[in-house]
């Protein structure tokens, strides 16, 4: 079994390039996305946040939009047998 790490919110905002405040936001309140509010899990250590990097990979699945199938289906141009040599 693996040893889990435990981030500070100050180390997650580096992560994503936000401000601590904002993912302090995302713990109390969640992050705003199409389908809702998704809320960052994390433990209250004292005065700061504390969170486990299994719940920031769950957070990170929860908020990233669903990747779209690309269309596989090539329209190949057909020329007739006038354009053939």
């Amino acid at each position: 079994m693996r040893k889990p790490v435990y981030y500070t919110a100050n180390e997650v905002a580096k992560i994503f390039n936000r401000d601590p405040h904002t993912i302090r936001d995302w713990i109390n309140h969640g992050c705003p996305t199409p389908e809702g509010l998704v809320r960052l899990q994390a433990a209250k250590l004292g005065k700061s946040w504390t969170i486990k990097d299994e719940w920031l990979a769950i957070f990170e699945l929860r908020v990233r939009p669903t990747p779209v199938r690309p269309d596989l289906e090539l329209e190949i141009p057909r020329h007739s047998e006038k354009e053939s040599p």
